[in-house]
């Protein structure tokens, strides 16, 4: 009793007392010989009281980090192969009441003679054959599983799919919440805003001058004289007239004051703003617009993110391709409108093109009437634009605006969608979602998302580009 107490890897009756020698309380009978057991932890001898025994009080002290625990450890699969029949069945005599299982159940394993190598082979149906029933067969091949980790494997990818499906959902709603949209109206949008519009959806300018419509003959009219004591928007009837007599349009083609209509909206994506307001003049086949003008008294007033971000409205708001001017009326015209060169191959621009009166009203009249041929002929209208001079080339690449929003490995993905299972299109959903995170998210935050998209991948062989790894 004089040793310190050492620790060992058998349960323990007392837990560890810090290294004090502990004397149990017949110490002088012990020495005669006489086997004394000394008293357990929380109890009382004969003649003590309730209260804590003098071994009680001195272990209260002992911290958790001492106290031994009896629980055994499941043995490995490893440790099982090299088990004999004998010890196979000792381990299911432990583990009877977890399993449910009786004396009847075992001694069925005990006339097979499985041995460890056996016992981890086993199946339900091979239990079954031997003439346990489904239950304890059931429980039993289970049981199997778990000790070879089958089991918890397959637990542990099921939570690790439901936990990664809740994290997206989670990061894409609260991105969402986060980065709500700016809502400009495009009659305040200053040159500062624009460009950073322009540059967060990657959008590049063209200028053109009339130089570039080599094709076509000035349109000879004079500017309109506007009345200094109205605003504009009192006189756009006078100003519906006078486009009118100027571009002299066929009967089908119609000029319209729609200043005080219904505006329109657009969400850019990549620049997370919705853009709204509406134009002065509209101009195009019918009751469908193809051209957009706003009008000011003079250049001095002149404001170039207007007209930008009227175009983007008309464009997403209406069928056919679209234009939009910004004019006096009289000498200053620049006319903007989206395309996609041959030289840029493919990739869409913005095309702002300065000229003066005569060369704006002949590209105004000129791109109007081409575009009046699809809803002309589509209704079954004569064609009233045969002997129109040649379409000058930077007109024929007018194009309508499309924000990118997937990638080119999800086009080959969308091709297979009959042959995909249910967990691939799912896969395929969530990819798409998180691309439109990544669009959203700080730079130092990508390859976060980055890292989800590549969680989400099917093509193994062909893995997503560099921008996903």
């Amino acid at each position: 009793m004089g040793k310190k107490s050492q620790r060992t890897n058998k349960p323990k009756t007392v837990a560890s007392t810090g290294g004090k020698d502990v004397q149990p309380p017949n110490a002088d009978a012990s020495k005669k010989g006489k086997n004394v057991r000394p008293p357990d932890i929380g109890t009382f001898e004969k003649g003590q009281t309730s209260e804590e025994t003098p071994l009680l009080r001195e272990q209260s002290t002992v911290s958790m980090e001492d106290v031994e625990t009896t629980e055994v450890a499941m043995p490995s699969a490893e440790e099982i192969k090299k088990w004999s029949p004998q010890q196979v069945l000792e381990f299911l005599e432990k583990k009877k009441d977890e399993l449910f299982l009786n004396d009847k159940h075992i001694k069925i394993i005990e006339d097979q003679e499985v041995a460890g190598q056996d016992f981890l082979l086993l199946t339900e149906e091979k239990l079954m054959q031997d003439g346990l029933k489904r239950g304890p067969a059931t429980r039993i091949s289970q049981f199997v599983k778990e000790i070879k980790g089958e089991e918890q494997g397959t637990k542990r990818k099921y939570d690790e799919s439901e936990d990664l499906s809740k994290i997206v959902k989670t990061a894409v709603r609260e991105e969402f919440a986060r980065r709500m949209p700016d809502v400009l109206s495009v009659s305040n949008l200053s040159e500062q805003k624009i460009n950073k519009i322009m540059d967060d959806m990657e959008l590049k300018i063209i200028g053109l001058s009339e130089e570039d419509f080599p094709s076509l003959n000035p349109v000879q009219y004079p500017g309109f004289q506007w009345d200094s004591e109205k605003d504009e928007d009192q006189q756009m009837q006078n100003v519906v007239k006078y486009f009118e007599k100027a571009l002299k349009l066929p009967r089908n083609v119609h000029v319209r004051d729609v200043h005080a209509q219904v505006k329109g909206q657009r969400y850019l994506r990549r620049a997370n703003v919705t853009l709204t307001g509406g134009t002065d003049i509209a101009l195009g086949p019918s009751m469908t617009p193809c051209a957009s003008i706003e009008t000011k008294k003079s250049q001095a007033d002149f404001k170039e993110g207007q007209a930008i971000g009227e175009l983007f409205i008309a464009d997403k708001r209406h069928v056919l391709n679209t234009i939009s001017v910004l004019t006096d009326c009289n000498d200053h015209w620049i006319i903007f409108f989206f395309a996609k060169p041959e030289f840029l191959k493919g990739e869409q621009c913005l095309v702002k093109c300065v000229t003066g009166r005569g060369i704006a009203l002949a590209v105004i009249r000129r791109f109007v009437l081409e575009e009046a041929k699809k809803i002309l002929s589509w209704k079954g209208d004569i064609d009233t634009t045969a002997n129109l001079p040649a379409l000058p080339v930077c007109l024929e690449n007018i194009t309508k605006f499309l924000e990118h929003t997937y990638e080119a490995h999800e086009d080959r993905m969308t091709d297979m969608i009959g042959d995909m299972s249910e967990n691939e299109l799912f896969n395929m959903r969530v990819r798409k979602r998180l691309t439109l995170l990544r669009d959203w998210c700080d730079l130092d935050q990508q390859p976060d998302v980055d890292q989800l998209i590549r969680q989400f991948s099917d093509d193994y062989e062909n893995p997503p580009p560099l921008m996903f790894a």
